[in-house]
């Protein structure tokens, strides 16, 4: 321990001999590069070898342990809703600008995945904000803690990923740009990259400078991540619904899965049994034996009643439902549906099979 800090020794023994405080010493080894932790280090060597006593331990390890929890949590839960967000604006971009290349069975997955993307800023962002507000009152309390390891390990590798998302994010913009491939969805989405991302490198870098750690620096990061967010969440809500709607959403999902499955186990029955040989179920209790697409589901799972089904002329056959709300845009034209009672006239050559989501 002296050896390497014998430099340091010297300088102090040096400098105090001439009648230089603690004080100016210090500032002018931390102006040459110097961290705070090595020269206190050196200063308690340099008063141990004249008092004869060592300095006495405040519980450097307790605090260590806590520095470590706290810069990890926020770096978790910076993770937690920045990520979220971007997916959550990707989500609402790519609604506002439909792509028809969207197959619809990814379509119906949107709002499934932008509750959990909501459910990720709502949980993440507030924790973070707990988190940071915690350690800039540890920091004004103790300076020193700012010279934590871990702090300047995760702040580091905090620049590191933004960097590399804004530079990728460049990158791509002028590879599709002298492509000639950019649209107003793309652009968008590199402009969310470049904002979340951007904002994070310039907290983070802002950290790195002396004195930057205070109330009032902490209190415009929250306001911006609070009214960034804030406007995701807003529209995010928008988009997706009630949780009440949601739920009348699943259900109405769940009951055209389960028309889809009927009509898909009449459609194989008619493709292994062949034109010639092939009948109509009378009834739908016969299409659930019939053993081609077993686990079919036949009941309504919110009222417990059949499906109806009705064998109509020829190979065509009728299936209906009682729905809580009218389909989606994106349902195939097939299966669109108002609120209410609706019946879908469909043959046994038909292959309508959809897939969705199901709860």
């Amino acid at each position: 321990m002296p050896g390497e800090n014998q430099p340091l020794l010297d300088f102090i023994e040096s400098a105090k001999s001439h009648g230089a405080s603690d004080e100016f010493v210090a500032a002018l080894l931390r102006q040459n590069g110097w961290s705070e932790r090595r020269i206190y280090q050196a200063f308690g060597l340099w008063y141990e070898a004249r008092t004869g006593k060592a300095v006495p331990s405040g519980g450097g390890r307790i605090e260590a342990a806590k520095d470590a929890f706290l810069y990890l949590l926020a770096f978790i839960t910076l993770g937690i809703w920045t990520i979220p967000l971007g997916a959550l604006l990707f989500t609402v971009i790519d609604r506002a600008f439909p792509n028809p290349a969207i197959d619809y069975a990814n379509a119906t997955m949107i709002d499934w995945v932008m509750a959990y993307e909501l459910a990720g800023i709502l949980v993440g962002l507030p924790v973070f904000l707990a988190v940071t507000w915690r350690i800039v009152r540890d920091v004004q309390r103790q300076p020193e803690r700012l010279e934590s390891p871990v702090r300047k390990w995760l702040t580091y590798i905090a620049l590191v990923l933004t960097a590399s998302t804004m530079i990728g994010d460049v990158v791509t913009f002028l590879a599709y740009f002298l492509r000639g491939d950019l649209d107003t969805r793309f652009i968008l989405k590199t402009l969310t990259i470049l904002v979340i991302a951007g904002g994070v490198f310039a907290y983070y870098l802002d950290s790195l400078r002396p004195g930057k750690i205070s109330s009032s620096r902490n209190r415009l990061f929250s306001a911006v991540a609070l009214v960034v967010a804030g406007f995701g969440v807003v529209v995010g809500f928008t988009e997706t619904g009630s949780p009440r709607v949601q739920r009348l959403s699943s259900e109405d999902a769940r009951r055209l899965s389960d028309l889809s499955s009927i009509a898909q186990s009449i459609h194989l029955q008619w493709i292994s049994r062949g034109q010639a040989q092939f009948t109509l179920p009378a009834t739908i209790d016969k299409i659930s034996r019939a053993g081609v697409a077993a686990g079919s589901a036949t009941v309504d799972p919110v009222t417990g009643k059949e499906y109806e089904y009705r064998p109509s002329q020829g190979m065509t056959y009728v299936l209906c439902a009682n729905f809580s709300r009218s389909s989606d845009a994106g349902v195939p034209p097939q299966w669109r549906h108002p609120a209410g009672h609706a019946c879908f006239a469909l043959g046994a050559k038909d292959n309508v099979s959809i897939v969705l989501r199901r709860f």
